[in-house]
């Protein structure tokens, strides 16, 4: 929020990290807080083996349609642009890119507003020629004197993402690298979610009053997490389990922990679940396989 906020920021941000450090979740929110504000241009969440949201082939179309609705003064030269190029959803990205986008920002007439592009996690995109085309053809749109445009980017630091970067021309991106984060400062956020969602559990009726779970439990789970949101996440969801007691939950991690302490935090959620037959947690089984 800083970066949007610096008029001398620069025009993309990347947030890029290792899986599980809560780029998604970043992202989230502050496309909804751009959305509040009426700041959002436009998002796309990629996501791998999910049908459309997996490839490029309707990123841009996507990124259009939401700009008609953010940046009314789009619609009618969009609306042209798709009039004089009728097959424009079968022609090639960069084209998509120019006539959908790019000339109609260029045209439109001058805003006084700054407005973000939200793209998360862009190295699920399946072709890397694919994820570096639209890097560079986002940082087209630097120089527009019409309107305020940047983008924010998250991803896992992998090589195509990392290429993309290096070849754009100038000083295009702020990077900042979740994963180098302090590691005291990624566990006092995580505490906070530990306390936030199991506080919510607690208050549920049927659960003992005294203290739950205590403070010294709280570290530990955050120790188990080893600077991984998406085990604290996980986590209580398998402590909300509505097949089994809270109570119960907590014990059978802990438990784990007593029988396997080496074991990554990934490696441990397979240990905690391995047994369970319900088709969500046959469904985060399959998640956690993916990121270990």
């Amino acid at each position: 929020m800083d970066w949007f906020e610096d008029p001398d920021g620069e025009y993309i941000f990347w947030l890029n990290g290792m899986a599980g450090t809560g780029k998604s979740t970043i992202s989230r929110t502050v496309a909804w807080d751009l959305a509040e504000k009426k700041r959002l241009a436009a998002s796309f969440f990629f996501s791998r083996d999910h049908g459309d949201i997996s490839h490029a082939g309707q990123f841009f179309t996507t990124i259009a349609a939401q700009l008609t609705r953010s940046l009314p003064v789009l619609r009618p030269l969009i609306s042209q642009a798709i009039q004089e190029h009728s097959d424009i959803w079968n022609q090639r990205l960069s084209e998509q890119w120019k006539y959908l986008i790019l000339d109609p920002l260029k045209n439109a007439p001058a805003q006084s507003i700054q407005l973000v592009i939200v793209i998360d996690a862009l190295d699920e995109c399946d072709s890397t020629d694919d994820i570096q085309l639209i890097l560079k053809l986002l940082a087209q749109a630097k120089c527009l004197e019409t309107i305020r445009l940047r983008v924010l980017v998250t991803s896992r630091p992998e090589t195509p993402i990392l290429l993309g970067f290096r070849n754009l021309p100038g000083e295009v991106y702020q990077g900042f690298v979740l994963h180098n984060i302090p590691p005291p400062t990624v566990n006092h956020d995580i505490s906070i979610f530990f306390r936030r969602k199991l506080s919510s559990v607690k208050s549920e009726p049927g659960l003992s009053t005294t203290p739950w779970p205590d403070e010294p439990t709280i570290q530990r789970l955050v120790e188990k997490a080893d600077g991984l949101f998406i085990y604290a996440a996980t986590i209580c969801r398998f402590i909300r389990d509505n097949n089994y007691t809270p109570e119960d939950q907590l014990s059978a991690i802990l438990e784990e922990d007593h029988d396997t302490p080496s074991q990554p935090p990934t490696k441990h959620l397979m240990t905690c679940i391995q047994n369970c037959c319900n088709a969500q947690w046959l469904e985060i089984k399959l998640f956690v396989w993916m990121i270990i």
